[in-house]
């Protein structure tokens, strides 16, 4: 492997810097990237819709996520509190 090439790591740190630096300069200053990353090979094209569909669908639950500092609590009958 070539030394002068960058490791995915390299790539992802570099790309969350960036991005995050441009955030906060638009007016986002709060803005956080969640640690590390997930890395994934996508093997066949089920798998590619399947992982699609969940980077579609998931930003309609960040509302709900543990990472979230804003996150709405559930009351016990599955109600927003």
């Amino acid at each position: 492997m070539d030394k002068h090439c960058p490791t995915l790591g390299q790539v992802v740190r570099a790309f969350k810097a960036a991005t995050a630096r441009l955030i906060r300069q638009a007016g986002n200053g709060d803005f956080a990237w969640q640690r590390n990353y997930y890395e994934h090979i996508v093997r066949n094209e089920a798998e590619f819709h399947r992982i699609a569909q969940y980077i579609h669908a998931n930003p309609a639950n960040w509302a709900m996520d543990q990472e979230n500092p804003n996150r709405r609590p559930i009351s016990d009958e599955g109600k927003k509190a």
